[in-house]
């Protein structure tokens, strides 16, 4: 707004309003007086300009002052979580044996303790740093203090995921969808804000009255958009209304209401192709390539699941993001799951990439 109040403008309005009978020019005393001040006003026009922007919630504003426009509607930035996953403990006769709990593993970069027994031999293990990092570790854990009896430590799958802190776009998206989508009384709205609310969850869909007045299903993702494991639908599925007391009103689920939580179905993908390469490469340097991107556009259908009453797999989009690979010349005859056409998923279904199938196009 006033990207035109320069330093230079302002200097020349400054001078404008000194008589002429002054000596005004460049390096006159007069001039050097206000060309001081000039700067000044231009950067207090500067700092107007940004704050003026500021007052308008955007994803581009600093995070401390989102913080603040968003509080006014009682929202809040989710803080990074801790990841949660299974640790199994054995003797040298390779039996599961107990250990104590509060007892601390380090694995790679990462530190895991063991809060809670699961059963004999087996505990759900926190990692001590917070975000996604140590969601995909795996393997061998090294006790930090002798125990006694340990002979093997494992750090196995993951139960609940570890989210990074809230960044801008989605803490922007989320206040902008409160303003849109009033959450109120167990409407669509307010359980979806419910339901995100709980960590280790990611994309969240709500269908009402499924199985009849006051019936509510719950379909969601987890933080890093994949399948929810058992014991994270069972804690949402508490949260929310748990099955001992279902729709009496001991969850966060108004009284009268039903809540079926569920994760969303796992449908698995082959995708085939005939690749056409440049002089000399072989499949064998592209398959990963190729692998990672396909990943990263079913990836990216997931993270939208939420918005789309079915998603669509696109062999075009498929296609497209194969021959942005280094060393693709052309495709042919693309199949995804056998059949040369878009897959379309049902409501309740998400995509996850099984194989990819490459074949090299005879040229005649």
């Amino acid at each position: 707004m006033f990207e035109d109040q320069t330093e230079e403008v302002i200097l020349d309005r400054m001078i404008s309003k000194i008589s002429n009978d002054l000596d005004k020019r460049e390096g006159s005393i007069i001039y050097n007086a206000l060309a001081p001040a000039a700067q000044e006003v231009a950067k207090m026009y500067s700092d107007m300009d940004y704050f003026l922007k500021c007052t308008f919630a955007s994803p581009s504003m600093p995070p401390e002052l989102l913080d603040l426009r968003v509080a006014e509607e009682g929202l809040k930035r989710e803080k990074a979580t801790y990841a949660i996953k299974k640790g199994y403990f054995y003797n040298e006769e390779n039996e599961l044996i107990d250990i104590p709990l509060n007892s601390r593993f380090s694995i790679e970069d990462f530190n895991f303790i063991a809060v809670e027994k699961i059963s004999t031999g087996l505990y759900k293990m926190q990692c001590e740093t917070t975000g996604i990092g140590g969601n995909s570790i795996t393997g061998q854990l090294v006790p930090i203090e002798y125990i006694e009896g340990l002979s093997i430590a494992t750090l196995g799958e993951l139960i609940i995921p570890g989210e990074d802190k809230e960044d801008n776009y989605s803490l922007f998206n989320r206040y902008i969808e409160h303003l849109n989508e009033k959450p109120y009384g167990g409407n669509i709205a307010d359980y979806k804000t419910n339901t995100r609310a709980i960590e280790g969850v990611g994309t969240v869909k709500v269908f009402p009255i499924w199985n009849g007045g006051g019936t509510v299903k719950i379909i969601f993702l987890d933080s890093d958009y994949s399948i929810p494991t058992t014991e994270l639908i069972d804690k949402v599925q508490t949260t929310l209304d748990p099955v001992q007391n279902q729709g009496k009103g001991f969850g966060v689920a108004p009284v009268g209401h039903v809540v079926t939580v569920i994760g969303a179905k796992n449908i698995e993908l082959t995708i085939e192709t005939k690749l056409l390469l440049k002089r000399g490469l072989t499949i064998g340097q592209v398959q990963q390539d190729i692998e990672k991107v396909i990943k990263d556009y079913l990836l990216n259908l997931r993270k939208q699941w939420d918005t789309e009453d079915n998603t669509i797999v696109r062999i075009s989009q498929i296609e497209a993001r194969i021959l942005n690979v280094e060393g693709v010349a052309d495709l042919f005859n693309t199949k995804i799951n056998g059949k040369e056409e878009n897959l379309t998923l049902e409501s309740e279904e998400v995509s996850i990439l099984r194989e990819v199938v490459l074949s090299e196009k005879e040229i005649n």
